[in-house]
């Protein structure tokens, strides 16, 4: 009887594709059935979203629900570019600029207005209406001195959120997919897109002040400069102050796997410790997933226990508690000593808890990837679509590709080559081929003309001290990471958890673009390396095996040899 159910859903879609509208009673001469069947399946069709009706009874007409056409978008005004990335997807970031469009008001934030995203090869551009974002950027900015309660609400409701996740996407990852029903597995992967939202959207607004300009990262660089200046003589230099007051003291996902391996070192029987090694690797594989699925190998853990191991379970123990002790002690240090005000110390905090949440709040999404990774295979299956393909799904695509059986297949891959969409007050306009690549070439975008430094030396934002030298690795792709030997310096447009193998493996960290929260900064304090952020220009102005010196203290990159450029 569900079959009939299904067929005859299916008979009402298709006659509504070739009549572009019909009435029930037409509907009803065509299938055969008594109203009552008919009217039963066109509430169903209505409860999915898959029709539409319009008019009033007795004249009521059904048709599909289309796409939106009527959003305007003022293409040819001022558009401000705010990241480029070298892999992203719709799945991805469709529910987030959708929902941002709607939900930052819910937290006493200001909507995003008119953000896009512009796909070539799967490339990605995110930009948004310059004016807006500019007046978006002012108020919050403002917000972070006169409205602190609403950050701290924000902060709140995104690790909350995450947490939810996590769990909700545990139980997802133990069912068996084959044995779902079409209508099931939307289900999930709608629930999932609304999880996105809940967790992806609240990492807006610190998100935009900090790209590309690093608003709050430059703000209170120049507050500390100015304090040392009018104190005179500090034992701390600012750009290193800088550092340890915007450094997180929260227990990351990344330091309790560090923290779980060491426990497994200190495990002196063998069988033992192998057991709690096959169990920890398996509890973290997915700390890499990212966007692209790549799942760390046992191999790689095994070689960082047996660093640990050879280095002292308990002495590495020892070294992470006081390095925890050690940066609550500088941060009260440094405020004695700078004399920070309660305002500013505020401020601190409220970037310290904005990395906290953004670095968790990512966590869970890529292993919501992880662990619905089976339904989506599954999904695809059944709709036809490689598993890539189904990453370039919009949200509403999902339920008509398996419950109106839709083909995909076509469009999804235009939307790889090339794909553009735009979303406002909570609706997306979709784009793709050479409609898509007409609009992008049309919209003007805010370019900020920045001087180039003197001679060979490259200017950036220290995100973690120190200083290396090596020679250059551009890396902007999973496919790049090969490249990297240790030692190494990475330079890469924006990292991403795909390529952090590579970073694992770099003497040091640059990148063109980013602020005190990205992604580059908070994998850098995690892992203890020297890291420049928001240079502009490394990856154009240095090539692969420059020899470079990186002073993450002074903030400078020093080009020492260009001789074995190829």
């Amino acid at each position: 009887m569900n079959y009939m159910r299904t067929d005859t859903r299916q008979k009402i879609v298709n006659y509504l594709a070739r009549n572009k509208m019909a009435s029930a009673h037409s509907l009803t001469e065509y299938l055969g059935l008594s109203q009552r069947a008919v009217f039963k399946q066109l509430q169903r069709l209505l409860d999915d979203s898959l029709i539409s009706k319009i008019g009033k009874a007795p004249k009521v007409y059904y048709h599909l629900a289309g796409p939106v056409t009527d959003l305007k978008v003022p293409f040819r005004k001022t558009w401000q570019l705010i990241e480029e990335e070298d892999y992203a997807n719709y799945q991805f970031v469709t529910p987030t600029w959708e929902g941002y469009t709607k939900m930052a008001k819910i937290w006493g934030f200001v909507n995003g207005s008119y953000l896009g995203a512009a796909y070539h090869n799967r490339s990605c551009h995110l930009f948004a209406a310059k004016l807006a974002y500019d007046n978006a950027n002012q108020v919050h900015f403002a917000m972070l001195f006169n409205q602190p309660k609403a950050w701290d609400r924000l902060h709140r409701v995104t690790m909350a959120n995450s947490a939810k996740l996590f769990a909700w996407a545990e139980k997802q990852q133990k069912k068996a997919a084959d044995r779902l029903s079409d209508r099931q597995l939307v289900a999930i992967i709608e629930a999932f897109n609304r999880w996105q939202r809940a967790v992806h959207c609240p990492r807006g607004p610190m998100w935009l002040l900090e790209t590309p300009y690093g608003l709050v990262s430059n703000y209170l660089r120049s507050y500390l400069e100015e304090q040392a200046q009018e104190i005179g003589r500090t034992t701390i230099k600012p750009s290193l102050a800088f550092q340890v007051m915007g450094a997180s003291l929260h227990d990351s996902v990344w330091s309790k796997e560090e923290a779980s391996l060491v426990n497994v070192a200190a495990i002196t029987d063998r069988r033992r410790r192998e057991s709690a090694l096959a169990k920890h690797a398996k509890q973290y594989e997915w700390l890499e997933y990212g966007l692209e699925g790549r799942v760390i190998p046992a191999d790689d853990f095994r070689e960082r226990l047996n660093k640990i191991i050879a280095n002292g379970a308990q002495r590495t123990r020892q070294k992470l508690t006081k390095e925890k002790r050690t940066a609550i002690d500088d941060q009260k240090r440094i405020i004695r000593e700078y004399q920070i005000d309660a305002k500013h110390q505020k401020v601190f905090a409220i970037v310290r808890e904005s990395t906290a949440a953004r670095l968790y709040s990512k966590d869970s999404q890529f292993f919501g990837y992880y662990a619905l990774e089976h339904i989506f295979r599954e999904f695809g299956r059944r709709a036809n679509l490689s598993l890539e393909q189904v990453r370039f799904l919009a949200p509403a695509d999902f339920r008509s590709a398996l419950l109106a059986k839709t083909d995909f297949r076509r469009l999804t891959k235009e939307r790889m080559a090339y794909g553009l969409h735009v979303s406002n007050e909570g609706r997306t306009v979709f784009y793709h081929g050479e409609t898509a690549k007409k609009i992008w070439k049309i919209m003007p975008f805010f370019r900020e003309t920045k001087a180039a430094a003197d001679g060979e030396t490259i200017k950036g934002q220290p995100a973690y001290g120190g200083l290396a030298r090596g020679r250059v690795k551009i890396v902007n792709t999973i496919n790049e990471i090969f490249k990297v030997h240790t030692g190494n310096i990475l330079v890469s447009r924006m990292t991403n958890p795909s390529i952090v193998p590579a970073m694992k493996k770099a003497a040091a960290i640059v990148t063109d673009l980013g602020g005190i929260t990205c992604h580059a900064a908070i994998i850098a304090r995690e892992l203890k390396k020297p890291c420049l952020i928001g240079t502009g220009s490394a990856t154009k102005r240095l090539k692969d095996n420059d020899l470079i010196e990186v002073d993450a203290d002074a903030g400078t990159i020093k080009l020492l040899d260009s001789n074995n450029r190829h």
